[in-house]
């Protein structure tokens, strides 16, 4: 077996299928003129339908996710998808050896995007070879299983830490018990979406000639949740496949064309295919997250963003995220609009699903199995309100309900073969005909004839809200060998996580509500639920909290053979069960001692202990991101709830004033360690949270520990200030940025520019095409990118020597007289400590430049005044200021502090450096300005409210390319000794909004109205249908418009509320903007907008 460290990522194949298939409906694609429905009688394989999809449905949407950087909208159409698909098959073939023969198995284990993972499969099939998508939930044991079961030739093996070590943990058992060779290939070569979505896709299909063509060959194996002591592989054959496709044709509701949000389903499930079955078969666009190294990890926030930001027709996801959300009434509002939720792969939380459907919202329960695909009706046009839990078979299946032994009215479903469908496993027979009994217990509804619901398993298998299942039996095993347990039962179906309920040997019996005798049992049989934790999956582990013991009053009833009657007692101790869940959110690692000093070493070492206690067997640093190393939102809960108690019980700090899931915020033992010593110092949550104080504390804090050891300057009394007339070497980073590469593009007309060094992060593409695209999208000649001084270099800023090769870091330090911070990530919904990344790539920019002594100029931004309040005076003067001015939010606190470790390294160290505060820009020459920030979409929302908004004060918005001429301007500043120099970037000759409001409302025929008058046209707009947000995107930021009402008649601000500041030093260092014929911005700027967003 050979294992790569790189997840190849975006790619898809082709094939083909002789045997067909019994007519079967047809499907109406007239809601679009993009999606042409393929044959799906069988004519055609999966493959062969990524094909027709190109020539027939090139431009039709298959993905749609929000930029991370400014979140625009990218689409992913089938033409491109193919293209990645077939390159994807030749590097696959490059990569795993043409030599080896086709129909080998090729495994995934890896966490990853659903592009990325989505695509990997398809290619690794359209390269003759059979796909096995690895769950990384799995134990190593059981990896070791599957590995060795199915006969696994090469592994590819996602790039984060946990992979790695789960991989390396998996290989040692092959190697110890199987005698496995693994050549440990690592290929070092990610291939990027972009980079595999354009060029002659016929000339790579004809380099890989397709020899998998019969219907029963295997092309894809997934397997069980472990049903049995490992998980079970279960082939799909290229038949079966086509088959599953055929689902949504025997649905209700058209689908063609439909959004659908699934961000949170993972790719390694069997849901994973069901959603590329559905999209070949009726054309759904899949909302998803964009793809990112690392990957995006799901949370109930980003996932929610998500959702936002592709306005879905249809929400598809797991209960657990729908009962987080349902707690917001803005999230609820939004889901009432949307034509459906739909839940599978668990329960919904009764009271959540009862009260969404109690406002309107459309529920759909989706059930299948990895045997037997969708197995519900998808999607039905009758919805009940009182049966939102049930629901129809799909039509395309037969059916058959075994009367369960258990209970009256129950009945195990079996799925028969018929003329459309052939399940995946076969177990049993119905009337001589091939059939798969799937042990799942259904009930009928009392009054709705021929809908059903799931209650729970034949063999007990548990489904969690999460949508994962725990199988008690090997469980329950392990516990009852322990000498103090008589018998246990394993329980969770319908909730988050599983706990155990143990009846005690006679003579240990004892009464739990004594909790001290409770707390000694749990401690006595610890040992033994540390084995059952060992072999059970991740989803699985029982913590110390959720051991549920017996009462003498309630002993456990058996059966004649002497085996628990689990749905008697599940029954007899429903209560228990309850108000053990019910208290969860206090139920802690409670063994570890709190610490009595709380100060910041103290805290951080309870941290780590608990960390280290619920994420055993992981080596993590103390700087390192918990889910970076396998943590996921269950670790994050257990963490925090073991936290809390200590809080509440040792600190006494009022626990119920927390709110979320700080773990999320510090996601780092040293970070999480530093906000707990906070909050006990503070006394309370709210300030460390909230109050000004302790934001500011942090902020000062992570000035500090970034403005350590500053390296000494390289000859700094020697080096002489490079004269504006000498040639210079600039390095830059966020070239590809709408700003940046306005920037790169001024430095390369500059003579005296003798080259570029521009560090691009990795991404989806490689990064001559990222920069390429940038220069199309802004309308720069794309030779920019071949110019002879310009030298791209893929780069991460946070490691060490950007890592870059040792020969290329010498070959600028050698070089380099000047250096442009411009790089940032833009999310102003995340804290300080997620821009730490950021800003340790900063130092090292800083220490780049004393080592050579460089003039730094660093890229800050306006949006540091944004707490203004705290201002002494307005206008903001070009100077440093206070933290609490700039505290309002994770982004300017980012800029603040890099801006104060400039200043410390100025002033301790002689540091050369311009910090230049960029504000509102407007666009680019062509036009070009991202229709989704607040200005372009106030102005994008005239033509359908009739109206657009005045305001008479003036705007300093100043286009991108006028800026960018004056950072090369800057480049020239003289020095100034022991501080930097501060300048405030924004258009020197503002212009009264009213004067481009006037120029907007005469080009599109609409009304001036006033501010308010505007939104409330605005929020009344949003009332008129679901469709409001679709027609104008400023519905989606509405908050934001009505809290900018709040200080449109604040003194000292400029049109909608924007503070108002000088550019007195800007103006002096900079000839661009000391012009005296600079225009400002009129009508020929509003023409360029309008036809840019396609508004004339």
């Amino acid at each position: 077996m050979t294992t790569s460290t790189s997840l190849i990522p975006h790619f898809t194949p082709t094939f083909t299928t002789q045997a067909t298939l019994s007519s079967a409906p047809h499907i109406d694609n007239a809601t679009t003129t993009t999606f042409t429905p393929p044959p799906m009688d069988g004519s055609l394989n999966l493959t062969e339908i990524v094909d027709w999809h190109h020539q027939h449905s090139s431009t039709h949407p298959l993905f749609v996710y929000p930029r991370i950087d400014d979140g625009s909208l990218r689409y992913i159409t089938w033409a491109q998808f193919a293209c990645a698909v077939y390159t994807g098959a030749k590097i696959i073939k490059d990569r795993v050896g043409r030599d080896v023969r086709d129909g080998s198995v090729i495994g995934i284990l890896s966490h990853s995007d659903i592009i990325p993972y989505w695509t990997t499969k398809i290619s690794i099939i359209r390269s003759n070879y059979i796909v096995f998508p690895i769950s990384p939930r799995n134990s190593p044991e059981a990896v070791a299983h599957l590995i060795d079961k199915v006969g696994v030739s090469h592994l590819l093996v996602g790039h984060d830490q946990s992979m790695k070590d789960l991989v390396e943990a998996a290989v040692k058992i092959l190697k110890d018990e199987h005698g496995y060779h693994d050549t440990s290939e690592k290929r070092k070569a990610a291939v990027a979406v972009g980079a595999t979505m354009n060029g002659d896709a016929d000339s790579r299909l004809k380099e890989i000639p397709i020899t998998r063509r019969e219907p029963d060959d295997v092309q894809i194996i997934l397997h069980s949740s472990g049903s049995t002591s490992f998980p079970k592989p279960i082939p799909w054959t290229a038949r079966a496949f086509i088959e599953l496709s055929l689902g949504p044709w025997f649905g209700e509701r058209d689908l063609v064309g439909s959004v659908i949000s699934i961000n949170v389903l993972p790719m390694f499930h069997a849901i994973g295919m069901f959603e590329i079955a559905w999209s070949i078969s009726v054309g759904m666009t899949c909302g998803v997250f964009e793809p990112k190294l690392p990957p995006v990890q799901p949370t109930p926030e980003n996932a929610w963003a998500g959702v936002m930001a592709t306005n879905p027709d249809y929400v598809l996801t797991v209960p657990s995220m729908i009962e987080l959300w349902s707690r917001l009434p803005s999230h609820v509002n939004f889901l009432l609009e949307r034509k459906g939720i739909i839940f599978g792969g668990g329960p919904l939380d009764t009271e959540v699903g009862n009260e969404l459907t109690r406002k309107g919202a459309t529920l759909f329960a989706v059930y299948g199995s990895t045997e037997c695909g969708i197995i519900t009706l998808s999607l039905t046009e009758q919805v009940y309100a009182d049966a939102w839990e049930y629901f129809r078979f799909s039509r395309n299946l037969r059916t058959h309900l075994i009367p369960s032994t258990m209970a009256d009215n129950e009945y195990e479903l079996v799925i028969v073969t018929n003329e459309y469908f052939t399940p995946l496993a076969i177990n049993t027979k119905v009337d001589g005909v091939d059939a798969y009994a799937t042990a799942d217990l259904v009930v009928e509804h009392p009054v709705h004839k021929g809908y059903y619901k799931i209650i729970g398993r034949a063999d007990s298998q548990i489904i969690h809200s999460s949508g994962e299942k725990t199988n008690p039996g090997p469980l329950e095993s392990i516990m009852d060998q322990d000498p103090l347990v008589k018998r246990s039962v394993v329980f969770g179906h319908g909730k988050f996580q599983a706990g155990i309920l143990i009846e005690p040997e006679e003579k240990y019996v004892f009464d739990p509500e004594d909790l001290q005798q409770l707390s000694e049992f749990r401690n006595q049989i610890w040992p033994t639920v540390e084995k059952l934790n060992m072999f059970a999956p991740q989803h699985s582990r029982i913590f110390k909290e959720m051991i549920l013991v017996s009462s003498p009053s309630k002993p456990f009833t058996y059966t004649a053979k002497n085996t628990p009657r689990r749905h008697a007692i599940l029954k007899d101790y429903a209560s228990e069960i309850e108000e053990i869940y019910d208290s969860m959110e206090e139920s802690t690692q409670s063994n570890i001692p709190a610490p009595t000093n709380w100060d910041v070493l103290s805290a951080t070492n309870f941290v780590r202990e608990i960390v280290h206690k619920v994420l055993p067997n992981r080596s993590i640093g103390d700087d390192e991101d918990l889910f970076q190393h396998g943590g996921d939102s269950l670790q994050a809960t257990w963490i925090r709830n073991s936290l809390l108690r200590a809080l509440r019980d040792s600190a006494k700090i009022d626990t119920r004033e927390s709110t979320g899931n700080f773990v999320y915020d510090y996601p780092t033992i040293n970070t999480l360690g530093a906000f707990v010593s906070s909050v006990v110092q503070n006394g309370t949550f709210n300030v460390c949270h909230d109050g000004i104080e302790s934001v500011v504390q942090r902020m000062h804090r992570m000035a500090e520990k970034y403005s350590q050891s500053f390296p000494s300057p390289r000859n700094i009394q020697g080096v002489k200030q490079v004269p504006s007339n000498e040639k210079k070497t600039v390095l830059m980073t966020g070239s590809t940025g709408g700003f940046g590469v306005h920037v790169l593009h001024r430095l390369v007309e500059d003579c005296t520019v003798d080259r570029v060094f521009a560090l691009i992060r990795k991404g989806d593409v490689d990064i001559q095409t990222k920069q390429r695209n940038a220069c199309v999208e802004r309308g720069i000649e794309i030779g920019l990118v071949d110019s002879a001084k310009v030298v791209l270099l893929e780069a991460n800023l946070t490691e060490e020597n950007f890592g870059l090769r040792d020969e290329v870091f010498e070959e600028i330090k050698s070089s380099v007289t000047h250096i442009i911070a411009n790089a940032w990530r833009v999310d102003f919904n995340i804290g300080l400590a997620s821009f730490e990344s950021d800003i340790k790539g900063f130092r090292q920019m800083v220490d780049l430049a004393l080592v050579t002594n460089s003039l730094l100029l660093f890229i800050s931004s306006i949006s540091v005044f944004q707490n203004f309040t705290y201002a002494n005076k307005i206008p903001f003067a070009e100077e440093p200021l206070p933290a609490e001015v700039a505290s309002s939010g994770g982004y300017p606190q980012s800029k603040w502090v890099c801006e104060q470790i400039m200043q410390n390294a100025a002033s301790s160290s002689g540091l050369r450096s311009i910090v230049v505060r960029l504000g509102q820009s407007s666009g680019s020459p062509n036009g070009s300005w991202n229709s989704k920030e607040w200005l372009p979409a106030l102005v994008r929302a005239a033509p359908i409210l009739g109206c657009v908004a005045d305001d008479d004060k003036p705007i300093s918005l100043i286009p991108a390319d006028l800026a960018a001429s004056a950072i090369r301007d800057f480049l020239n500043a003289p020095e100034t000794e022991g501080t930097p120099s501060f300048v405030h970037l924004i258009h020197p000759k503002p212009v009264k909004w009213s004067e481009l409001a006037r120029i907007i409302a005469s080009r599109l025929q609409v009304d001036v109205t006033s501010y308010p008058q505007w939104v409330e046209r605005l929020e009344n707009a949003g009332k008129t249908g679901e469709d409001a947000e679709q027609e104008i995107s400023a519905l989606r930021i509405l908050p934001f418009y009505k809290g900018v009402l709040a200080s449109l008649d604040v003194p000292g601000c400029e049109a909608f509320g924007i503070v108002d500041i000088e550019n007195k030093k800007a103006v002096r260092l900079s000839q661009t903007l000391a012009n005296p014929d600079l225009a400002r911005l009129g009508e020929e700027d509003v023409k360029r907008w309008l036809s840019y967003w396609n508004l004339q």
